[in-house]
């Protein structure tokens, strides 16, 4: 799993092996924020398939398959603001609060689908 939250995060991120598809979407992201002058808030997660639920709950404070709002016995609700997929990708746009942090979360479609996919 790679956290992408400033410019030497960012750096190192494009530097590591990801392909196009993945590359193109962190760049995008990383670009939008700094034109909207939201860098500072913004936190890109890209997650690789060997990743876990467990490193995905360190991240985000959560495990993926419950999100924020779930519980045991709770209706299961998406907790990310939208959802696109891009290729083999899914990307989420998750928001924390009023603040406007976002975490924009990147993960192959089957790591959203095996884990998350109820939307």
């Amino acid at each position: 799993m790679i956290t992408i939250h400033d410019d030497a995060t960012l750096a190192a991120a494009l530097a590591a092996a990801c392909d196009n598809t993945s590359r193109a979407l962190i760049e995008r992201i990383a670009h939008d924020a700094k034109a909207s002058d939201l860098w500072d808030l913004t936190c890109i997660v890209l997650i690789d398939d060997d990743d876990t639920d467990r490193e995905f709950e360190e991240v985000l404070g959560y495990p993926p398959s419950l999100g924020p709002l779930g519980g045991e016995g709770a209706a299961v609700e998406p907790y990310w603001s939208w959802c696109e997929q891009h290729r083999d990708w899914t990307e989420l746009l998750i928001t924390a609060g009023d603040s406007g942090f976002a975490w924009f979360v990147i993960m192959p479609s089957g790591w959203f689908e095996a884990r998350i996919g109820i939307g």
